[in-house]
């Protein structure tokens, strides 16, 4: 757990663990964004 907490979080100086966090966050977004326009019906 603690490795997927510094993969979420970062403090690593990783550049492929902050590349790896940066496509989670667009991930997410598009996922919420995608559901919110699927619940208002457009």
């Amino acid at each position: 757990m603690k490795d997927l907490y510094y993969a979420i979080v970062g403090t690593t100086t990783d550049t492929n663990m902050g590349l790896a966090r940066f496509m989670g966050v667009i991930i997410v977004f598009i996922a919420v964004v995608g559901t919110l326009f699927w619940a208002i019906g457009g």
